[in-house]
């Protein structure tokens, strides 16, 4: 190989080089948009932190405009999994926001 050939091989690779690194940065960038919209999403959903994402019966039924019995039936009937804290009548019912919005669309398609 002759030192003009060398040359011109070596401007190669440092061309080729600098395009690597700058796809490499957009590959990058188009990676943590990609990354923040799948963890908001998944927090939107509850799905990262089910006990903070929750909702007590009363704030679905209100916000989704429907009785206490209606969801009352749905837990009987196994439609949508809940916690219980408490007894009786004081019993605190709450529900994963993530199950609820399932819930309210599967009924809704």
């Amino acid at each position: 190989m002759t030192s003009a050939e060398f040359r011109i091989l070596s401007q190669m690779l440092k061309e080729l080089k600098t395009e690597m690194r700058a796809i490499k940065q957009v590959v990058d960038t188009k990676i943590e948009v990609v990354a923040k919209t799948v963890m908001d999403a998944f927090q939107g959903f509850g799905i990262l932190d089910p006990d903070e994402d929750t909702w007590t019966e009363t704030q679905v039924c209100d916000r989704y405009h429907v009785s206490r019995r209606t969801m009352y039936n749905h837990r009987k009937e196994g439609r949508i999994a809940y916690t219980r804290s408490g007894s009786g009548r004081n019993c605190m019912i709450r529900y994963r926001k993530a199950d609820v919005m399932e819930l309210f669309a599967s009924e809704r398609a």
